[in-house]
């Protein structure tokens, strides 16, 4: 059901032999006879400046939809968020499969080389381990070293005698 239209000066409303309506910048609504005894571009209601539009069958779809049943507005734009949504939902299906896809090869790619790493590492001889001079297991780990090793001796008694020797 529409919103009944009405004059918000006057209160007619739309007959056959009718005045037109216009709907102001402001939000009023006013017929043509009472739009003539006002200021122009001043609103009777309000008395603020305002343009004027004129109602007809030709109005922009929005401005006619302020004028609609919000039972009709539901439907409306319930048909449209429906095939918004779907548009949306289908491309978002449409970027996981890229997604999908483009991860399926990178695996596959992975699996390849890691096969391949696998492969190179069998046929490659076993190296042979040598120990590093310091090597934990080459010695006692709580032993320490000679300095005689390096070429200093160094003694924890004194190579001279004291005198209270």
């Amino acid at each position: 059901m529409a919103v009944a239209v009405f004059c918000n000066v006057c209160f007619c409303e739309p007959r056959k032999p009718t005045p037109r309506f216009s709907l102001t910048s402001c939000g009023h609504v006013i017929c043509e006879i009472c739009l003539q005894k006002g200021k122009k571009d001043e609103c009777l209601i309000c008395r603020t400046p305002c343009r004027v539009l004129f109602l007809s069958k030709q109005t922009n779809p929005d401005i006619q939809s302020l004028f609609m049943g919000i039972d009709t507005l539901c439907k409306k734009y319930s048909k449209e968020i429906t095939q918004i949504s779907e548009f949306q939902e289908k491309h978002r299906k449409h970027l996981l499969a890229y997604h999908r896809q483009k991860t399926a090869k990178l695996e596959e790619s992975l699996r390849k080389v890691t096969q391949q790493m696998h492969q190179l590492q069998r046929m490659k001889p076993p190296e042979q381990t040598t120990q590093l001079p310091f090597s934990s297991t080459s010695r006692n780990p709580l032993s320490i070293p000679s300095r005689k090793q390096n070429g200093y001796s160094c003694s924890l008694h004194p190579s001279h005698p004291s005198t209270s020797e």
